[in-house]
């Protein structure tokens, strides 16, 4: 792929490129023989670059270490660097917006693919930088961008699905009082990071799960406010669980850490997602749902070095586990099998496309 400019931005900012990634959990499988590249319709654009050729970047609008986007987001890049060859480097914004503009301009000076995450983040520069580079293709993850270009596609996660599952195993266990760290109230809770259509797709999915199984239960929702304050989680939980709350279903990143040290210290359930949270309270995570943002920037980094033609709106769920809920050995044990056997069913129906569970509007 044609490189645009040959001077890279010299600006005065603190901005961290990193080349070094954490292990993913579970590698994709290794790459099939590529096929022939195809022409692309007006609405689709080709990558025509060969792995060893091919510079990723990505944009974090906060920071590694987030276990959350951004740490899954950098274990497909290392991935694809082993399997692909590829090059690539993660520019970090650490919440800071006034660094965004001139990361995603250092990025499209010198990389062929970038993935611009969360792409909401940076939404302010996303059209002025497609059209100066119209070489390089912009990957707007975690969500649909509002502009068309033939040169951004969006990557986004039907987390509604996975959070369905999490609802169904939620209200089918939080009146079974026989169960320590369970009470009789029929009361689930919800902490979300923050009130966005993205975290509100995670609760709509879980609220309608929760009514499969009985619509009197009530789900009772807070947001933290931010992503990144445990302190606070933790808060929102406690008072959740003095309401009655013995299940709390936690989409709120490294904020949700909060939840998770408030339910091993009061010995309540939690469901985490994004990543497996059962090490930080083994015994009291009832199930993780994955947004699994490694396997869909690597599917995206295979496409364009097999020279794949790439839709330009990628958003897949439980059909292609891009979305999954993950259980710990111990809660595979500790749940009951009808839970297990009722999640496995409907986790079928809504891959097979035979259960639909509606999205956020």
């Amino acid at each position: 792929m044609k490189k645009l400019l040959s001077v890279v931005l010299a600006s005065v900012m603190v901005l961290s490129l990193s080349a070094c990634a954490s292990t993913p959990a579970a590698a994709p499988a290794a790459p099939a023989e590529a096929p022939a590249a195809a022409e692309a319709p007006a609405e689709q654009m080709t990558q025509e670059a060969k792995g060893s050729d091919l510079r990723v970047a990505m944009l974090c609008s906060g920071s590694l270490g987030d276990t959350g986007i951004f740490d899954m987001g950098e274990a497909a890049l290392k991935q694809a660097q082993e399997d692909f060859g590829i090059t690539y480097n993660i520019l970090e914004g650490k919440d800071d917006p006034s660094l965004y503009y001139e990361m995603m301009q250092t990025a499209a000076a010198d990389h062929d693919m970038i993935f611009v995450n969360p792409g909401y983040q940076f939404d302010s520069y996303l059209e002025e930088m497609a059209d100066a580079y119209p070489d390089v293709l912009f990957v707007y993850a975690d969500g649909t961008a509002s502009i068309s270009r033939d040169n951004i596609i969006s990557v986004s996660y039907r987390e509604h699905e996975g959070s369905y599952l999490a609802g169904l195993m939620a209200a089918m266990m939080t009146t079974r009082d026989d169960i320590e760290g369970i009470n009789a109230d029929k009361k689930l809770g919800f902490v979300g990071a923050v009130d966005s259509p993205t975290i509100n797709n995670f609760l709509t999915g879980y609220e309608q799960g929760v009514a499969s199984v009985d619509p009197e239960i009530e789900v009772i929702h807070m947001y933290v406010g931010d992503y990144n304050d445990p302190a606070t989680g933790k808060e929102m939980a406690l008072s959740l669980f003095d309401q009655g709350c013995d299940i709390i279903y936690a989409a709120a990143s490294n904020s949700g850490d909060g939840v998770s040290a408030a339910a091993k210290e009061n010995n309540f359930f939690c469901i985490g997602v994004d990543t497996d949270k059962t090490p930080q309270a083994p015994e009291n995570i009832m199930g993780s749902m994955l947004k699994n943002v490694t396997t869909s920037f690597y599917d995206v980094i295979k496409a364009g070095v097999n020279g794949e033609t790439i839709d330009v709106v990628q958003r897949k769920g439980l059909a292609d586990r891009w979305v999954e809920m993950l259980y710990s050995d111990y809660m595979k044990s500790f749940l009951p099998e009808d839970v297990m056997a009722a999640v496995v069913k409907a986790d079928e129906e809504i891959a097979a496309g035979t259960l639909t569970v509606e999205e956020f509007h």
